[in-house]
């Protein structure tokens, strides 16, 4: 069975002036982005911010996977795994360090 994805969540932009608090609620029990509106048209997604670190963890490993990809196409010999994954782990931790200072 196919799980379906949840239907985005889509609120006026003046919600975020008169109810910021129920806007903020629904971010953090969701974890899922909102989309704010203005005259009908997307203006602004609102996030939780611990989803949203998650997030851009969660891109960067994929992008990890694509450019390994990519690399074992042109990389002749196998690389063992204990390297592989020491060099992912230097990777997250420069990442993280990059995150944290901004």
């Amino acid at each position: 069975m196919a799980m379906q994805a949840a239907l985005p969540q889509i609120r006026p932009i003046s919600d975020l002036r008169t109810r910021l608090n129920d806007i903020e609620a629904l971010a953090r029990e969701t974890r899922e982005p909102i989309i704010m509106t203005k005259n009908g048209a997307a203006s602004l997604v609102v996030i939780d911010s611990k989803a949203y670190d998650e997030h851009l963890r969660h891109e960067r490993a994929v992008r990890k996977l694509r450019e390994a990809e990519i690399e074992e196409k042109y990389r002749p010999a196998a690389i063992p795994f204990d390297e592989v994954k020491a060099r992912v782990e230097q990777l997250i931790d420069a990442a993280e360090q990059l995150h944290a200072r901004d």
